[in-house]
């Protein structure tokens, strides 16, 4: 668990101690129902628009706002945000703080030109991508029209976060097994140059992760500046 969820908080901690990631408007695009990884960043933002590929995702996240009893449970990960905080466990204040910046999650489709059609999004100040794009890209040309589709929903000067892993071969859930693309460093770099980003910063963390329910060699963190507009 620690490099799908404190490695991904701990990054996120020290990008918003840095005072550059702030603005009017998040977009979080991330693998899951998952809600642990905006705790670090969510207060440097006025309104967060989640996105997600599926209806049940959706379904999920939508219960957790409304305080629906069957939602999950993110204790562990307010633990960490305390820890690294150096203060006492404020779960429940946190977790009603960061409900309060939401204001959508919706459904996307990367295949129509307008992803969350027929809701038109404003362009963002910074857009979290976490884990997500290799679950969902077919192959490395997919990869790179999907992270620039991204790129599209950015201001230019706006921030990307993004989390992914090198030289990945799959993960399961149960007796199923699911498809991650394999990517390395340079290809990753080289997509977010054709997407125009420059790269600011880039963090990682070799995978302990290495059994029968999945496979990566390393867990990265890249926050890059969108620096030009790419026709998708």
């Amino acid at each position: 668990m620690d490099e799908v969820v404190r490695f991904p908080i701990e990054q996120l901690y020290k990008v918003a101690g840095q005072g550059q990631i702030t603005g009017e408007c998040l977009i979080d695009l991330s693998v899951g129902p998952n809600i642990y990884h905006l705790l670090p960043i969510f207060e440097h933002f006025k309104d967060i628009t989640i996105l997600e590929f599926s209806d049940l995702c959706v379904n999920e996240l939508v219960k957790w706002k409304n305080k629906e009893s069957k939602s999950y449970d993110w204790t562990h990960a307010f633990s960490i945000m305390a820890e690294l905080q150096g203060t006492s466990f404020k779960g429940n204040e946190i977790e009603n703080a960061l409900r309060r910046k939401i204001s959508c999650i919706l459904k996307c489709d990367f295949t129509k030109k307008n992803v969350t059609d027929p809701v038109v999004l404003p362009k963002a100040d910074c857009v979290l991508s976490m884990f997500v794009l290799h679950a969902v890209s077919e192959d490395h040309d997919d990869y790179g029209r999907n992270l620039k589709t991204i790129a599209c929903m950015l201001k230019l000067g706006g921030h990307l976060l993004l989390f992914g892993v090198f030289n990945a071969k799959f993960y399961s859930v149960g007796e199923s097994k699911f498809h991650i693309l394999p990517s390395d460093e340079e290809s990753i770099k080289k997509d977010l140059r054709e997407a125009g980003f420059v790269i600011e910063h880039l963090e990682m963390v070799e995978s302990k992760i290495r059994n029968e329910s999945t496979y990566c060699e390393h867990v990265w963190f890249i926050k890059a500046l969108k620096v030009s507009n790419v026709v998708v």
